[in-house]
């Protein structure tokens, strides 16, 4: 199994993104990424599944789920 990488991490995070925040089908999203629906469908479950597994260990309230804005990985303000 090999080590995600940056361009990983971002295709993964701009699917959420597409799904969570705009609500795109997976079908829309596939045809957005070049993906095909089951590749899509697959990466949000292994990623729901691996969150659901880690409890949040957050102290502060803002770091915890919902507290970052759209788009943060971008490091742009959001205004």
């Amino acid at each position: 199994m090999s080590v995600p990488s940056r361009a990983d991490d971002l295709r993964a995070l701009e699917i959420l993104h597409l799904r969570e925040i705009e609500g795109l089908s997976y079908m829309d999203i596939a045809r957005r990424m070049g993906m095909t629906k089951g590749t899509v469908i697959g990466l949000v479950n292994r990623i729901n599944k691996a969150a659901d597994a880690v409890p949040c260990l957050c102290r502060r309230p803002e770091n915890k789920d919902g507290g970052m804005p759209p788009r943060w990985w971008e490091g742009r303000s959001c205004t």
